[in-house]
């Protein structure tokens, strides 16, 4: 255990995060808002850390997301599943697909406890398939490890291809046209935030799946697409937004955890890689039948979090629009898909 007291062990994280961020930023790594918090998190939680964030700043967090987000959305998004409906329909396709082959195979490995494969390999909408997996005979342990490393490893690999993509050329955290300007006004930013927590707490009381994210996705994003109001935030909101999901991920990630589950991680990873290169095979077909970028596709393929993957199309050149599109409609299929699963357990 880190022999600290809660405040001296704040004071590490925060310094730990603020050196991480500067080193990602001058290296140019898209994302650098959300790896840098997250790096000093695992630091400091693997060696013992006791700290942990409340509930209600991760909500928060997640509902300033959807607002900034939403902040992207306009009638393009419509236009785009019209006018790509059958690639976007086999990308999904492909991808939920890829993740259930991979859990079964991981569930034939023998590793692992009956069914826990399956629900660590569906892609996105981590807490509800924890939850599953306690209910229906599955170590949630492993699936928090199996969803989480996963998240960590996508977030990695996808800023790194935004590095490369991009040329190795610094990307601010501001794109413009997607996040909004550190000049936003007190009205806009007003405005954002309480479209933030009237979609958050929407979401939140109607069960919605991811629904702190998706919440303030949809009510902003219609107001936005609608023209009736105007949403803006300051980059410095926008900025401990990520900071806050960065250590819920990284935090997670205690020593005792980490030990009992040591001999699992190698088959772990090795899931995470399969399905991130069957992710490259969805983002070909993306590229092939739409003409879509190839960051573009890729990052609307990633398996990883809503929310993580989010951050990172946000700190790059990407359509963030489309990604956020088709990572939506993952989440969903993952949701649908999990619940077939469930019946087909219940029969076994």
């Amino acid at each position: 255990m880190m022999p600290l007291s809660n405040p001296l062990q704040w004071c590490l994280l925060v310094g730990a995060t603020l050196l991480f961020t500067a080193l990602f930023m001058v290296a140019g790594l898209p994302g650098a808002t959300l790896l840098g918090p997250m790096a000093a998190a695992i630091l400091l939680g693997v060696r013992g850390a006791s700290i942990e964030l409340p509930k209600r700043f991760s909500w928060l967090a997640q509902a300033l997301t959807g607002g900034v987000v939403a902040r992207s959305m306009d009638v393009t998004i419509l236009h785009d599943v019209a006018l790509h409906w059958f690639p976007m329909l086999m990308a999904l396709s492909t991808m939920l697909a890829g993740a259930v082959l991979v859990g079964w195979l991981l569930e034939r490995s023998g590793r692992f406890p009956g069914g826990t494969a399956l629900w660590g390999t569906m892609p996105g909408a981590a807490p509800a398939m924890i939850a599953m997996a306690g209910d229906f005979g599955g170590d949630p342990r492993f699936v928090a490890v199996m969803q989480y490393l996963r998240v960590i490893v996508v977030v990695v690999l996808a800023s790194l291809v935004c590095h490369f993509l991009l040329g190795g050329v610094p990307v601010p955290i501001a794109v413009p046209g997607t996040v909004p300007a550190p000049s936003a006004s007190v009205a806009s930013t007003l405005a954002l935030v309480a479209v933030a927590l009237a979609g958050g707490w929407a979401g939140t009381v109607t069960r919605l799946p991811a629904g702190p994210l998706l919440g303030p996705i949809l009510l902003g994003g219609t107001l936005n697409m609608t023209g009736l109001v105007v949403l803006d935030s300051p980059s410095w909101l926008i900025a401990v937004a990520f900071t806050i999901i960065g250590w819920t991920t990284g935090l997670r990630f205690r020593r005792e955890l980490l030990r009992d589950l040591v001999a699992s991680v190698p088959l772990m990873l090795l899931s995470t890689f399969g399905l991130v290169a069957m992710s490259l095979g969805s983002a070909w077909l993306l590229v092939t039948l739409t003409g879509k970028d190839a960051l573009t596709a890729y990052l609307a393929t990633s398996p990883g979090g809503l929310d993580s993957v989010t951050v990172v199309a946000l700190g790059s050149a990407a359509d963030v629009p489309f990604i956020l599109t088709l990572q939506t409609l993952r989440l969903f299929g993952t949701i649908l898909m999990s619940v077939l699963l469930v019946r087909f357990l219940r029969r076994r």
